[in-house]
């Protein structure tokens, strides 16, 4: 009987280099998250900055100029759109905290049962917090802003960086191949980041209007919570609604009814009539592959997961796409 011998299995010293060297490149990743960070918003930014800015380009204006005009015009609105509403944002959301406390009583002494005491930040849930926590460490903090948006006029200005880089290290049919794989992303990260400001300006207006009109006070902080949500596709509009809830319940428990009845017709006007109009056409995102890079981002990476799942896969979706063609 023949003897059964054990595969021999044999590793080449140049599978273990590599190895290791994917070991430092991804340890040098994480310890450079931050910087890396920086550099997709600003690509994202400059995809979006790149149509006007070539618009501009292609009438004869400068190059320079024409960014320079694209970024003015863009700190320009946002200011003159925050002069207008700081003042009574200031003064809705101080007194908003400062009456939190008893809106949650409110709330606990209106219902039925007894749910003991609890607060209101422990009642609200964990992505809503951890949200507000990550935008005020990364926005607050002066130099990522500063060198975002540095690095998003450079990549506006030097739209041939990829192309000059490539030149060097591959040949001609594999840089022309490249070059149109960043093309198509830029098209996409570009409609997708204005379709998303579009998204958050409309379902913030309209939850202002709404809750004003019902007579939910606070209603210029909520509606401005529930746009900056919008940017959690799916998930954020049900966790906006949870501080519209408890401050019309608080008030009267019709009220809160009244709120949560809004919450899901602004939900269902945005799901059959804006979302149709404005993502799935202008990128093709459906909601069911959403809301799985969803779970998998938020499982992996937190709130940032969340904010990032879906541009990352219009990234990985595209190279994969256009290398298949």
């Amino acid at each position: 009987m023949e003897k059964l011998t054990a595969p021999k299995i044999e590793i080449s010293i140049r599978t273990i280099l590599v190895g290791i060297g994917a070991f430092f490149l991804l340890k040098f990743a994480w310890d450079m998250k931050d910087l890396l960070l920086s550099l997709f918003i600003a690509y994202i930014v400059m995809s979006a900055a790149k149509q006007p800015v070539d618009i501009l380009v292609r009438k004869g204006v400068s190059r320079k100029l024409a960014v320079l005009l694209v970024f003015t015009l863009f700190f320009v609105g946002v200011g003159l759109v925050f002069s207008s509403i700081i003042p009574p944002l200031v003064s809705e959301t101080t007194l908003f905290i400062k009456h939190s406390p008893q809106i949650v009583e409110n709330v606990r002494s209106a219902l039925p049962i007894n749910i003991g005491s609890f607060s209101l930040v422990e009642y609200i849930p964990n992505a809503t917090n951890k949200f507000i926590v990550v935008l005020g460490s990364v926005f607050s903090n002066t130099s990522f802003f500063i060198s975002t948006l540095f690095f998003s006029i450079y990549l506006t200005l030097d739209s041939n960086l990829l192309a000059l880089a490539l030149s060097r290290i591959t040949s001609k049919e594999q840089k022309e191949k490249i070059i149109a794989i960043e093309i198509e992303i830029e098209k996409r990260l570009g409609k997708w980041l204005l379709g998303q400001a579009f998204l958050m300006s409309i379902i913030g207006v309209i939850t202002y209007i709404v809750l004003s009109l019902l007579g939910v006070r606070y209603a210029l902080p909520l509606g401005i919570i529930a746009g900056l949500l919008e940017a959690i596709p799916n998930i954020g509009p049900f966790v906006a609604a949870v501080p519209a809830f408890f401050v019309g319940f608080s008030q009267y428990p019709l009220l809160g009814l009244f709120t949560i009845l809004a919450a899901i017709g602004i939900q269902q006007f945005e799901n059959q009539i804006v979302v149709p109009m404005v993502m799935r056409k202008m990128v093709g995102i459906h909601p069911i592959p959403t809301l799985v890079v969803l779970i998998i981002g938020g499982r992996y990476a937190g709130v940032l997961g969340l904010l990032f799942a879906i541009p990352l896969t219009l990234v990985v979706g595209t190279i994969i796409t256009e290398i298949r063609k």
